[in-house]
C-alpha cells in the first residue's frame, strides 16, 4: 500500500469511529530546532486585552492565542500558552522562557534591532473616552490638556511622549501609566482621566460590549504621526534564530492558506486587521 493510499485509508477509518485524525509525520511542517519543551511551542502572551488575548472559562481565547495554536498544529506541536503581564514578555523571551510572544506586539522600528518578526496583523491605536465627554482627537498632538492613561513600554506610551514635550504652554498632557489595557481604560471609566489611548481591536470590542459607557473618540491612528501607515504586529522571534523564524513564517503561511486565519478573524469580528490586505 503507497503512502497516498494509506493516509486515505487512515482518514476514512477515522471519520467512521468519529475520531480525529492526527496529521501523519510527513505531513508535519520543520519545527524550530530547539525548543523550550520537547513536543511543544511555549508562547509567552498577555492575556488582558479581548478580543486579542484574554481568559474564558478559564482557557485563553481571541486571536493571539487561537492562531498561534493553529500555527504550532502546522509544525505538530502542542501550544503552551505562558500569561505574564506585557512588560514581562521581552525579558521572558530573552531568558528563553519562551520559543516566541504572540500578544499583539507591533512591529517598530527599535523593537526591530532587538528582534525578528513574522508579521500576522495590523495594528493601530484609537483614543478612547467616556461616552459623554465630547472630547475628539484627530492626532496624538490634541491630548495636550488632557489626562491620559496607557500601557507601560507600549507603542501608545511611545507616540504621546513624542509629542507631550511641544505641548503649549497651559496646556500640559498627564501621562497616567498601567500594567494593561483594561486597567487604562478603566481608569477612564472611573474618570481619573480623560481618556485611555489602546489598540483598536480593544477599543472595538469595549465600545461593542460597553456602548453606554465608551465611545471612540479619534480614528485609527498609526501611532507614528498623519499619514502614516499603521504597524504591522508580529510574532516575537529572538534576533538571529532564523531558522525558527523560517519554521514559523512557513507554519504561518500553511495556517493561512488552510483557512485557519480568515476563520479567526471573522470569529473574532477583525477582518480590518488581515495582514494580507496590507501587503
Amino acid at each position: 500500500m503507497n503512502s497516498k493510499t494509506l493516509n486515505s485509508t487512515l482518514a476514512f477509518l477515522g471519520a467512521t469511529l468519529g475520531m480525529a485524525v492526527a496529521p501523519s509525520m510527513a505531513q508535519c511542517l520543520p519545527a524550530p530546532p530547539s525548543l523550550v519543551e520537547a513536543g511543544h511551542l511555549t508562547v509567552g502572551t498577555s492575556l488582558t486585552a479581548p478580543p486579542m488575548g484574554f481568559m474564558k472559562d478559564d482557557t485563553p481565547s481571541g486571536f493571539d492565542p487561537e492562531f498561534i495554536t493553529a500555527v504550532a498544529e502546522k509544525m505538530c506541536l502542542k501550544t503552551k500558552i505562558v500569561n505574564v503581564t506585557f512588560q514581562g514578555l521581552f525579558p521572558g523571551l530573552i531568558a528563553k522562557k519562551f520559543d516566541v510572544i504572540a500578544s499583539q506586539i507591533g512591529i517598530t522600528e527599535p523593537r526591530k534591532e532587538m528582534f525578528d518578526f513574522v508579521p500576522v496583523f495590523v495594528g493601530g491605536l484609537r483614543l478612547v473616552t467616556q461616552k459623554n465627554s465630547g472630547l475628539k482627537f484627530q492626532t496624538e498632538s490634541d491630548v495636550c490638556g488632557h489626562a491620559a492613561s496607557i500601557v507601560a513600554g507600549s507603542t501608545q506610551m511611545a507616540a504621546l511622549e513624542r509629542v507631550k514635550g511641544d505641548c503649549p504652554a497651559g496646556k500640559p498632557m498627564t501621562l497616567k501609566v498601567f500594567t494593561n489595557q483594561s486597567e487604562a481604560l478603566n481608569e477612564v471609566a472611573k474618570g481619573t482621566v480623560n481618556v485611555a489611548y489602546v489598540d483598536w481591536p480593544v477599543a472595538a470590542y469595549l465600545i461593542q460590549q460597553r456602548p453606554q459607557d465608551f465611545v471612540e473618540a479619534s480614528p485609527v491612528l498609526s501611532g507614528k504621526g498623519p499619514n502614516t501607515e499603521r504597524n504591522r504586529n508580529g510574532i516575537v522571534i529572538r534576533k538571529g534564530e532564523t531558522a525558527t523564524q523560517d519554521a514559523v513564517a512557513a507554519a504561518v503561511k500553511a495556517a493561512m492558506s488552510a483557512g485557519a486565519y480568515e476563520g479567526i478573524l471573522k470569529k473574532w469580528n477583525l477582518a480590518d486587521g488581515d495582514v494580507r490586505k496590507a501587503n
